[in-house]
C-alpha cells in the first residue's frame, strides 16, 4: 500500500501538529486544559483514518475496520467527560472495563463460531480487557508520578513499536499508518511537554493514546491474513507487557533519588530496549520473507 504526499501530509502531519499547537493554546490561556486531549486525540485520529482508509460507513458493524473509528470518537467524547467529571480511579476503571468488553465483543464478533469458539472469544476479550485496564493504569500512573517529558516520550517509543509490528508483523499497512500518527502526536506532545512545563498528560492524553493502540493491536491479532508463527507470538506478548518495565522507576531508591535524568532513565530504558528489540527482529523477519519471496519470483 503506497501513501500519496498529501495523505501523509494532511492525514497524518498536519493533524498532529493541530493537536499540539490547539493544546499549547488550551495550556496557555486554561488552567487546567486535559480536557481538550480527548477531542483532539480522537479528531487527529479519525483525520487520519480518512486518509488512510478507502471510506466510512455506516452501522458501525458494516465493516469490522469502521469499528476503529468509531470506537475512537466514543472514547474521545467520554475522555472529555472523564477530564471535566474527574471521577475516581476505581469507577473509571470499572468503565472502561465496561465499554472494552463490548468494543472487543463488537470487534471480533464475525469470527464467533467459524474460527473463534465462543469459549475462545469470551477468554480473548477477558485477557484483552485486562491487557487494556493494565495499559490503562500504568499510564495514569506514570503521567501522575513523573510528569513531563516521560509519558509521552514513553508513548511515543510504544507507538513506533506498534506501528512496525502492526506493519511489517501482522501485515496490515493500514493500522501500522495509524499507530504511526499517533507516534506522531505523542511526539508533538514531548516538544508541548518542554515548551509549555506545566501541561498534564493524565485524565486525557494518556488513556486516549493506550485505548486506540491497544483497539489496534486487537483489531489486527484477529484480522491478519498471516498465521502467526511462535516467535510472533511471543513478541506481541512481549509488547503488551514492556508497559510494567516503567515501574522500575517506583522503586524507593530511585523515586527519591535527586537526579530527574537518572529516575527518567530507569523508567524508559529498560522498556526502550525490549520495544526496540522486537521492532528489529519484526523488521527483520519482514525482509527475510520479501527476499524470499523476490527469490522464488526469479
Amino acid at each position: 500500500m503506497v501513501f500519496s504526499i498529501a495523505q501523509i501530509l494532511g492525514g497524518l502531519i498536519a493533524p498532529a501538529i493541530a493537536v499540539a499547537l490547539l493544546a499549547a493554546i488550551g495550556w496557555k490561556f486554561l488552567r487546567d486544559a486535559r480536557w481538550l486531549f480527548g477531542p483532539l486525540i480522537a479528531a487527529a485520529f479519525c483525520a487520519a483514518y480518512l486518509a488512510v482508509e478507502v471510506h466510512i460507513g455506516w452501522p458501525p458493524t458494516a465493516n469490522v475496520t469502521y469499528l476503529l473509528f468509531y470506537f475512537t470518537l466514543a472514547a474521545g467524547v467520554l475522555t472529555l467527560i472523564d477530564s471535566l467529571a474527574r471521577p475516581p480511579l476505581w469507577l473509571r476503571v470499572i468503565i472502561l472495563a465496561l465499554l472494552w468488553r463490548i468494543a472487543a465483543g463488537l470487534i471480533i464478533l464475525r469470527l464467533i463460531p467459524s474460527s473463534i469458539s465462543p469459549a475462545a472469544a469470551e477468554l480473548w476479550i477477558d485477557f484483552s480487557t485486562l491487557s487494556a485496564i493494565a495499559w490503562f493504569l500504568i499510564f495514569e500512573h506514570l503521567s501522575q508520578r513523573a510528569p513531563g517529558i516521560t509519558a509521552p516520550l514513553f508513548l511515543t517509543i510504544l507507538s513506533i513499536s506498534c506501528a512496525v509490528f502492526l506493519a511489517l508483523g501482522l501485515h496490515i499497512q493500514s493500522s501500522g499508518v495509524l499507530a504511526g500518527d499517533l507516534a506522531l502526536v505523542c511526539i508533538c506532545a514531548v516538544v508541548l511537554s518542554l515548551l509549555v512545563r506545566r501541561t498534564e498528560f493524565s485524565r486525557g492524553f494518556a488513556q486516549m493514546i493506550v485505548v486506540i493502540l491497544q483497539l489496534l493491536l486487537f483489531h489486527g491479532y484477529f484480522y491478519t491474513d498471516d498465521n502467526l508463527s511462535a516467535p510472533q507470538q511471543i513478541r506481541a506478548g512481549l509488547l503488551l507487557a514492556a508497559p510494567l518495565l516503567c515501574l522500575m522507576g517506583d522503586v524507593p531508591a530511585i523515586r527519591h533519588h535527586r537526579s530527574a535524568l537518572l529516575r527518567l532513565a530507569v523508567r524508559l530504558l529498560p522498556a526502550m530496549i525490549v520495544l526496540t528489540a522486537i521492532s528489529a527482529l519484526t523488521a527483520k523477519d519482514f525482509f527475510h520473507a520479501e527476499q524470499a519471496t523476490a527469490a522464488e519470483e526469479e
